[in-house]
């Protein structure tokens, strides 16, 4: 934790650093601060016991089955905005959820200094979100979705989303609605549970960029993203025991180990939205280079359909993602170990999971809304289902029942 919070310090003080050149060079003595936040108040349960449900890999626990769990969803986050001019602004935001510790230790997931020079070109420094999908940038405000929480199978999946760096936004009419190019670089933030380990990635690159085309009533994005890890020595204690055993294939496989690896993600998106009516998908490609290699695919879509304060819904989300290689090397049966640790090695980032979900959100008040919802899971291999030792479930069917209460001050 003292990377983090070396880190936490660091960027506040370039931060403040930066923010007060800005007002001194502006000449402006007393920004303008705005103070807000959001946040849920989520309990799910389902009836599968010994098996956790996780909304994202960050989470080191969630909704635990046979009762009634508050953990999985609930998060408070607090944001400020300074502006020093029509030019100049910075923000900062704080999230407190369950982390991969399975604390609720805050981190900051934005603070930034923007430079915006025209209405057309967009520049910030500092800490910033990766938003490969429609609601990625804002995934812990449950107020800003539909349903009770972005897909699993498609957001939670999506590690590493913060980063440390710089991004452009340049903006243009195109037709009858707005384009927007964003290319972002930085160094990766982020932990994951694996396991029932805490997992943080070395120091990794991160680029990408972001299409969007925005329309009255309609929303369309393409999106690019590379994390590129240049020391990663998870694997090669596994590659030093294979290189000793004498068999062609073990060496093969021992020599394909590589420390340096990208993980790309590629994605489509849109929202419809006419009368009462909305549609929201969104569908993804994944590609972890690292042998043993990994492909998967995602998609969600949300229909739903407003009446009053009332909007019914339904969701039908999945993922696969499956690694290149086989799992036997036909090792002797003295090796049986060093076989299940291949196995194991091959197979650790599989998932085939797919749901089906209705429910329906009552805006009751003014920035506050009530949300009840139903999933039926089916995963063959899920890494966001887990047991009691943090192990992948296999074969699992599950109903989980969902109840949230988000808001937005």
């Amino acid at each position: 934790m003292k990377t983090r919070h070396s880190t936490t310090h660091c960027l506040l003080a370039i931060l403040l650093s930066l923010s007060a050149a800005a007002s001194a060079d502006t000449g402006t003595q007393e920004p303008i601060w705005r103070f807000g936040g959001f946040g849920t108040f989520g309990a799910g349960y389902h009836g599968s016991d010994d098996l956790t449900y996780r909304r994202d890999l960050e989470q080191a626990g969630g909704h635990d089955g046979g009762r009634l769990g508050f953990r999985g969803d609930s998060r408070i986050g607090v944001q400020a905005s300074a502006s020093f001019d029509a030019r100049w602004s910075a923000q900062i935001q704080s999230v407190s959820r369950l982390d991969s510790e399975g604390k609720w230790t805050p981190q900051l997931s934005w603070t930034f200094l923007r430079y915006t020079p025209s209405d057309t070109l967009d520049m910030r420094i500092g800490r910033l979100g990766v938003d490969l999908y429609l609601d990625g940038d804002s995934r812990h405000v449950g107020y800003a979705f539909t349903a009770v929480r972005p897909a699993p199978e498609v957001l939670g999946v999506v590690t590493q989303d913060l980063f440390d760096g710089i991004d452009l936004t340049l903006r243009r009419p195109a037709g009858d609605g707005l384009l927007s190019l964003r290319l972002y670089g930085g160094r990766s933030r982020g932990d994951l549970s694996l396991y029932g380990r805490q997992y943080r990635p070395p120091d990794a690159r991160r680029l990408g960029a972001t299409l969007d085309w925005v329309s009255e009533g309609l929303t369309l994005r393409a999106a690019w993203g590379d994390t590129y890890t240049a020391r990663d020595t998870s694997l090669q204690p596994l590659a030093t025991a294979l290189a000793s055993v004498p068999i062609p294939l073990a060496q093969t496989r021992a020599a394909q180990f590589d420390t340096s690896h990208h993980l790309t993600f590629a994605g489509l998106g849109f929202l419809f939205e006419r009368g009462p009516f909305s549609a929201q998908g969104m569908f993804s490609w994944s590609r972890f280079s690292q042998f043993p290699t990994y492909r998967g695919q995602g998609a969600n879509v949300i229909l739903g359909y407003r009446v009053g304060a009332f909007k019914p819904y339904v969701t039908y989300s999945r993922v696969s993602l499956d690694p290149s290689e086989e799992t036997d090397l036909s090792l002797p049966a003295p090796l049986a170990g060093l076989q299940s640790a291949y196995a194991g090695a091959v197979d650790r980032l599989t998932m085939n999971q797919r749901s089906v979900g209705a429910g329906v959100r009552y805006d009751f008040a003014p920035n506050y809304a009530l949300k009840f919802q139903i999933d039926r899971i089916n995963a063959a291999e899920s890494i966001l289902i887990i047991d009691s030792r943090g192990m992948s479930a296999r074969d699992v069917g599950m109903t989980l029942y969902s109840i949230a209460l988000d808001f937005v001050f």
